[in-house]
């Protein structure tokens, strides 16, 4: 159970969030590009919109828009997936062999550092490209209908959809794929808190080797086992004997010693004593003794 606890973290809480935000980041580019084509003379992406224009807002006619895509923010995102992944691994890893009592501490102090430096880099990077990803957002756009012709616009693909959403109401697709995007950038916060989270478990078998003292190769404390029998240092393999220390003040007396004699090997025979035989002679009844 304890293990599960520690592992939770990592298993139920930072590798699910990052694959959400994998299958969340294809689907919001599926969305937007399901709706465009291809300009057969350029190659350039093109999209086409029906609602107002710059010279008559109640027009339903359809418009023709070129698309350039800045796929950088998106590129960014799953360069963190891929970071998760990695640390999701090392952090799985490092925690089991952590719980283990076997194992020598230089290999152990490894796997601590290591899952915790990737944690605390996952956490920077996630925060870093959120905080990137979102200047990048709220710094293009549209501002009226008089931009949707301009040429040369190149937007990430939250920002297409986002904008058509708000200037082509009629185009649904759009608020799906709008939510979609946002959604997959936003999930980065819950990706950095729970690498934190995954720095508490690791941080909970560390303190109870001996903290800081250990991490840093110390000797610490030893809290793989659990019992005096097998606290003792210095006892051969399979040896429960307890040691001194765990024993307390003798509970008896000495006892007395008594030397024991040796036998006698060999010796003379003893001497027989030869009884004489003394033969029984009948008694008539005349010779016995007559009691008056």
């Amino acid at each position: 159970m304890r293990t599960v606890l520690l592992l939770a973290p990592t298993v139920l809480l930072l590798f699910p969030v990052t694959v959400l935000v994998t299958i969340l980041e294809r689907i919001s580019k599926s969305l937007l590009l399901e709706r465009t084509g291809r300009d057969w003379r350029g190659g350039e992406f093109l999209i086409y919109l029906n609602g107002p224009n710059a010279t008559d807002p109640s027009s339903t006619a359809r418009t023709a828009v070129n698309m350039d895509i800045d796929n950088g923010p998106s590129w960014a995102i799953l360069g963190v997936c891929a970071a998760a992944y990695i640390v999701c691994a090392v952090d799985a890893f490092g925690i089991w062999e952590l719980r283990k009592v076997e194992g020598t501490y230089g290999s152990q102090r490894v796997w601590a550092w290591t899952a915790s430096v990737s944690n605390i880099v996952l956490f920077g990077l996630s925060l870093a490209i959120f905080g990137w990803s979102t200047s990048v957002q709220d710094s293009e756009g549209w501002q009226s209908l008089a931009d949707v012709q301009r040429q040369d616009q190149v937007y990430t693909r939250e920002t297409w959809s986002c904008q058509i959403e708000r200037f082509y109401p009629g185009e649904g697709w759009a608020g799906a794929a709008c939510a979609t995007a946002k959604a997959t950038r936003f999930l980065l916060l819950p990706m950095a808190i729970f690498a934190l989270l995954v720095l508490g478990s690791l941080w909970v078998i560390i303190r109870q080797r001996g903290g800081w003292k250990w991490l840093c190769g110390g000797k610490g404390r030893y809290a793989g086992f659990d019992n005096a029998y097998e606290l003792q240092q210095g006892v051969p393999q399979g040896s429960y004997a307890p040691a001194p220390y765990a024993q307390g003040p003798p509970q008896w007396a000495p006892q007395p010693y008594y030397p024991v004699q040796p036998a006698q090997q060999w010796g003379p025979p003893p001497a027989s004593t030869m009884v004489p035989q003394v033969q029984k002679m009948g008694v008539t009844t005349d010779e016995r003794p007559v009691f008056k």
